[in-house]
């Protein structure tokens, strides 16, 4: 499915690239939360207390690569 969102050419090895670069950025959400927050393992504890859920664009973005745009947002329900 990542394949889909590949720009450039279509090697199967590029495409493996990707894939393998996707996963190593997505498989530890404290690397990909690491931009938008000072602290996120400190965030996500809030969270987990507080039974907050997380939504929006950027929170997409996470499972769908390349889905958010450039002043997506993160939306926050208790």
């Amino acid at each position: 499915m990542l394949a889909l969102y590949i720009k450039g050419k279509d090697s199967i090895v590029n495409r493996l690239t990707l894939i393998l670069e996707v996963y190593k950025e997505r498989k530890n959400s404290m690397r990909y939360l690491r931009p938008y927050f000072i602290n996120p393992k400190g965030f996500l504890d809030v969270m987990a207390k507080s039974n907050a859920y997380i939504l929006g664009s950027c929170a997409a973005d996470y499972f769908v690569p390349s889905s958010a745009e450039l002043h997506s947002d993160f939306n926050f329900y208790i």
